[in-house]
């Protein structure tokens, strides 16, 4: 009885809280999120919209889009036993550029040099040249040059230079890439690299804390909040919950994300996520999307009731069935609970005809 006692706590300390596979989970269904964030005007780059997107560029630098609309879809591609290979786009629609080179501290002087040489700078107050094209202007440390089409320059500071180039030039942005789901763990792979664990959907929201997004990055609160969510989708009533993770640091990059599930279907319908396992299938190092218009356009329906907007990217489009199955009850035992249920009665059964076989 003793051993029976040690193998019935391994089984109930092995069976998972939560499932990567809720009701509705399928091959082919999708989501799409909306993030909408207009420019401000005096934020020089970011004239394009206050959603952002960075890109790894060759060896020190990167590119950064600056969008007032962001599309995220993703899609699930393929379904073999207890994987899935899901699909995943990133659009950004009238977006302007930021590039940014890091040079090493000499070999910028010397670039800063030739700069001050062409505009005979030779030390003291910036030197400033105005014309009909643009404007240029020349110090000790930076060199800038702007048009209504662009600004570029140089600057050297902290031991290093900056070499900039802004286009302000609206361009569309589009990312795409897949990644490999385990449907029994919820782990994430790119290219065979374990990289993170799934966010986008859970089969119980109330019990996701702990969840490693990212290592170094966990859930560490998660909130019922008795409020009917907004998205652009529609509307989903109460309760919804709202998870939040530790802060961290990456890429310059300081936050956490902040997840908002639909309390029925599990489904992520609005998320916040500067770090993400799905950005490293984009190729990309971080993205700060925040939904701002939603909020603006529905400000009196907000406070006349008990509404809550979305946030970051929301939830726009899917063609997931939110009807449960009828012959499972609203309220009851999750899949993974039954699972482990009959897990554990199996090998109770196993272990008792081998005990009464000896």
């Amino acid at each position: 009885m003793k051993r029976l006692a040690v193998v019935l706590a391994l089984l109930l300390l092995l069976a998972p809280l939560t499932s990567a596979t809720p009701y509705w989970f399928k091959e082919g269904i999708y989501a799409k999120y909306v993030s909408r964030s207009l420019a401000n005007r005096g934020s020089g780059a970011n004239i394009g919209g206050g959603n952002v997107i960075q890109i790894p560029r060759e060896q020190n630098g990167s590119i950064s889009y600056y969008c007032p609309y962001v599309e995220l879809t993703w899609r699930v591609l393929k379904v073999t036993g207890d994987k899935a290979q899901v699909g995943v786009l990133l659009q950004g629609i009238n977006c302007t550029r930021k590039v940014v080179k890091v040079m090493d501290e000499e070999t910028a002087r010397e670039l800063l040099r030739q700069y001050q040489e062409k505009y005979s700078f030779s030390g003291g107050e910036c030197v400033r040249i105005t014309s009909e094209t643009g404007n240029v202007t020349v110090c000790g440390d930076s060199y800038t040059e702007q048009t209504e089409h662009y600004r570029a320059g140089l600057v050297v500071v902290e031991g290093r230079g900056n070499l900039f180039n802004d286009s302000y030039i609206p361009e569309n942005f589009t990312r795409s890439g897949t990644f490999e789901l385990d449907l029994k763990t919820g782990d994430i792979y790119v290219n065979g690299i374990y990289e993170g664990m799934n966010f986008f959907w859970t089969e119980s929201p109330a019990n996701v804390t702990g969840l490693e997004i990212l290592p170094g990055l966990k859930v560490e609160t998660v909130k019922m909040i008795n409020s009917t969510a907004m998205t652009y989708y529609g509307d989903f009533n109460a309760p919804v919950y709202m998870a939040y993770t530790n802060m961290m640091n990456l890429n310059g990059t300081v936050g956490k994300d902040v997840i908002l599930y639909d309390g029925s279907s599990g489904l992520a319908i609005a998320f916040f996520t500067p770090f993400s396992p799905v950005w490293k299938a984009l190729g990309i190092s971080n993205a700060v999307l925040q939904d701002t218009e939603f909020a603006r356009e529905h400000e009196e329906d907000i406070k006349k009731g008990s509404k809550m907007p979305p946030f970051g990217l929301a939830l726009a489009e899917t063609n997931i069935d939110f009807t449960q199955p009828a012959e499972l009850p609203e309220e009851g035992p999750s899949k993974t609970a039954i699972m482990a249920v009959a897990g554990i009665v199996v090998v109770l059964g196993v272990l008792v005809l081998w005990r009464w076989g000896r």
